[in-house]
């Protein structure tokens, strides 16, 4: 417990992994119910606490993960 003030933070990072099936013909299943981090009970994002629409279809609009796709030369982001 600080008693006299803060002086100021510290930050930490980390970065996290998320795998998403592919079936046998190639098609990704890339939604918030595929997560690992997606809530069930809220239907919100377990790493940023917000709200995911449509999670059984689609990512969150502030889905804070960044996609590495084969042969995508793009920055990653879907």
């Amino acid at each position: 417990m600080i008693e006299s003030g803060v002086q100021g933070y510290i930050t930490g990072v980390a970065t996290v992994t998320v795998h998403f099936p592919v079936d046998l013909k190639g098609n990704a299943d890339i939604n918030c119910r595929q997560c690992w981090y997606f809530r069930r009970t809220y239907s919100t994002c377990g790493l940023n606490g917000q709200v995911c629409e449509y999670p059984d279809k689609y990512i969150g609009s502030q889905c804070p993960l960044k996609f590495d796709l084969e042969g995508d030369a793009d920055d990653g982001d879907i």
